[in-house]
């Protein structure tokens, strides 16, 4: 289950996340999932339709960043949810950025159903970390966001 690979850490005024996952791919998709955990209790959203999701940047730090965004605007602006997601990270040279293609499986918040938890300010750049260890096969991804 992905809630083993996400870490709620103690924070004053936001939400502090360490996402743990075998690959890059999984990482980043464990860490939008604690992102939508955040709001709403992700156990209780069904994955009613696939709605495809494009990130990019010029470091990992800054897809991660465009990624989160883009899933907090989703969920903000167009009241989807989603409770899996199914990503691939690639770096085009003659771009020199990475992108991430995939989507995201959920449906539309029903108030009745899906009750907000808290609601997310932004994703911010402090304290964002993503660590890949090859000898362990393990990438750790630390993000804050505000509440």
């Amino acid at each position: 289950m992905f809630l083993d690979s996400v870490e709620y850490l103690d924070h004053m005024t936001d939400a502090y996340l360490r996402i743990r996952g075998q690959t890059m791919n999984e990482a980043f998709e464990y860490s939008a999932m604690g992102l939508v955990n955040i709001m709403y209790d992700i156990e209780n959203i069904e994955k009613k339709q696939q709605i495809p999701i494009f990130a990019e940047g010029d470091e990992l730090e800054n897809l991660l960043f465009d990624w989160l965004d883009k899933i907090l605007l989703m969920m903000l602006i167009d009241k989807v949810i989603f409770s899996k997601f199914k990503i691939e990270i690639t770096f085009d040279e003659s771009s020199n950025r990475y992108l991430l293609t995939g989507y995201g499986e959920g449906e539309l918040v029903d108030i009745s159903k899906h009750e907000l938890k808290v609601e997310i300010k932004g994703i911010t750049y402090h304290e964002m970390k993503i660590l890949n260890y090859k000898d362990t096969n393990e990438t750790i991804i630390e993000y804050i966001v505000d509440l």
